[in-house]
């Protein structure tokens, strides 16, 4: 979308996912045989993010209203992002699994944790 401000690439989310399009093919980066469904909304509310861009003109809206309570990324959902237009896309039909047998979606950038790795955060883990 035109007026985005911040998109996730690699985050969970909960609540509404309110459809910007439906899925497109983005065979031109991967081989045919992928062919993967990019699909993008705005989500109701993000957290665990561990990858999004942002714009300039969003990022001033983010620093005028400091301080940060908690984590940045729930403190912006908690705010619905200040306004600022947030989107998000995942592969579609890949994922956690619902209880309707359709799929969550796969985040574009995966974060790994080797298995014994608490947090990517956490000084000396």
């Amino acid at each position: 979308p035109s007026d985005w401000g911040l998109f996730y690439l690699g985050f969970s989310d909960r609540g509404e996912r309110k459809n910007v399009n439906q899925c497109r093919p983005v065979s031109s980066l991967w081989p045919p045989e992928m062919d993967p469904q990019v699909q993008v909304f705005a989500p109701e509310y993000g957290y665990h993010t561990h990858a999004y861009m942002i714009t300039k003109a969003a990022a001033q809206i983010l620093l005028e209203n400091l301080p940060v309570s908690g984590p940045i990324d729930v403190w912006m959902a908690d705010h619905q992002w200040f306004g600022v237009k947030a989107y998000s896309a995942v592969i579609a039909n890949e994922g956690w699994k619902r209880d309707d047998g359709t799929h969550e979606g796969k985040t574009l950038v995966y974060q790994h944790r080797p298995k014994n790795f608490l947090s990517d955060v956490s000084p000396g883990k």
